[in-house]
């Protein structure tokens, strides 16, 4: 598996960096039925205390299939869990994802949290 390459740089920066709550980017369901497993948390899951707290909804077509202002015009596909309401607003939060193209999923991740009144939030990706 891929993520086993990667295992050693990832644990070395997670030891380096300290947060309080550690989610993912989320397959939506129908990429999960079609793959049966989410890339993005295989990726991390042997290294961080991964939470759940995002849901992805089925966009018009996936992200790989799109051109750059496709996806930068891609509307909100992600709504918060109901876990996200028991986290301390002063957490320091990191959102993972594994490969970083234009920014835009990590956005729209990252406004849900600034929207519920988190602060403190970092992102990381595998590859840009």
């Amino acid at each position: 598996m891929l993520a086993r390459l990667f295992y050693q740089d990832i644990k070395n920066w997670s030891l380096r960096n300290h947060f309080d709550v550690v989610t993912y980017i989320p397959a939506s369901k129908s990429h999960l039925q079609a793959r049966g497993f989410d890339p993005v948390y295989e990726l991390y899951a042997d290294i961080f205390d991964l939470q759940s707290l995002l849901i992805k909804v089925d966009a018009d077509k996936p992200q790989a299939q799109k051109n750059r202002n496709e996806r930068l015009r891609t509307p909100q596909t992600f709504s918060a869990l109901p876990a996200l309401n028991q986290i301390q607003k002063e957490a320091r939060i990191l959102i993972l994802d594994d490969i970083y193209t234009t920014g835009r999923t990590l956005m729209h991740a990252h406004d849900i949290f600034l929207t519920a009144g988190f602060q403190k939030i970092s992102t990381f990706s595998l590859s840009r």
